[in-house]
């Protein structure tokens, strides 16, 4: 179970970059990066089944490979376009704390499917992580006066709830692949959904430029923006999406759904610590408030499980 803990948490360190990435890239746009991550993701799949057989899908069969395509397709594309427009939107705050009420409703539906703990045992954990995603949703949202923010602010959540959705479906789909009797290897299976993030974003490669959502054709590769967009690109297409892939794939295979739902609180604060980082202040009050009761949400919910677990009989 460590393992399944560490690699959790790992995924959530390296998906947090996805939050902070679209500002950091200015001025160029969010589908820029997003072209640019999901064809070095693509690009760093197919070199690793070039390389070796553990990458490649093997035995695993048609369906499952066109599964695996499909979840790389919109768990990582369609995703991280609601994810990239929310954030230019609204900030940093909003778009990783809607999406932080994923592992609510993961794990209740996680613990519906799977029992591990009675249900009143999860109201403490899942109650105070409901809780800090109010107090700073409420008071982002209430801070903003201009009416015309105001709007964007909102829009911005709608997408975010967009993200929300396309997230719970794909990690369902996900770890129930992962947790069946004849699941696949996880460095092929990480592999095949690099495959299909690639696939998924050539369409968008010929859209950006004809409806203007892309920079490139005007601005180039050239000087410093440029090198960081393809900085930038290369990071979140490596570290944020492969490796933070495998981890969770392999969290998956080894924790209850109920339990993994709970871990990725940890992308929400790894997300806000890298937001503040970039915008160089201190948290605020309510920032602090939040972030300190989904923490608390997660550890008291990660020992529940442990626990139960420990118990069991073998």
């Amino acid at each position: 179970m460590l393992i399944g803990l560490l690699a959790g948490l790992g995924a959530g360190a390296f998906w947090g970059m996805t939050f902070v990435a679209p500002r950091a890239v200015l001025p160029y746009s969010e589908v820029d990066l997003a072209i640019l991550r999901y064809l070095a993701f693509g690009a760093t799949s197919l070199a690793l089944m070039a390389i070796s057989p553990r990458f490649r899908p093997g035995n695993i069969g048609l369906h499952k490979t066109l599964q695996a395509l499909w979840l790389g397709v919109t768990g990582y594309v369609t995703y991280y376009v609601f994810v990239a427009f929310s954030v230019r939107l609204s900030g940093p705050a909003i778009a990783p704390l809607v999406i932080g009420a994923l592992p609510v409703l993961l794990a209740l539906y996680g613990n519906w499917q799977e029992p591990v703990v009675a249900w009143r045992s999860l109201a403490l954990p899942l109650g105070l992580i409901i809780a800090g995603l109010v107090v700073i949703n409420t008071a982002t949202i209430g801070a903003t006066s201009n009416p015309v923010a105001q709007g964007h602010v909102l829009l911005g959540f709608g997408l975010a709830l967009c993200a929300l959705f396309v997230w719970f479906t794909y990690a369902v789909s996900n770890a129930r692949a992962m947790r069946a009797p004849d699941a696949p290897g996880a460095l092929a299976w990480t592999s095949l959904q690099g495959v299909g993030a690639m696939v998924g974003v050539l369409p968008i490669v010929v859209l950006a430029p004809l409806l203007g959502w892309s920079e490139i054709p005007a601005r180039g590769f050239g000087g410093a923006d440029g090198m960081r967009l393809i900085a930038w690109a290369v990071v979140t297409g490596v570290f944020g999406s492969w490796i933070a892939q495998y981890f969770w794939t392999l969290a998956s295979k080894r924790l209850p759904l109920a339990l993994s739902a709970q871990l990725i609180v940890s992308e929400t604060v790894f997300a806000l610590i890298y937001g503040f980082a970039y915008e160089a202040r201190v948290p605020y009050a309510h920032e602090w408030a939040g972030a300190a009761l989904l923490l608390l949400g997660v550890v008291i919910g990660v020992r529940l499980f442990t626990a139960r677990t420990a118990t069991r009989p073998a």
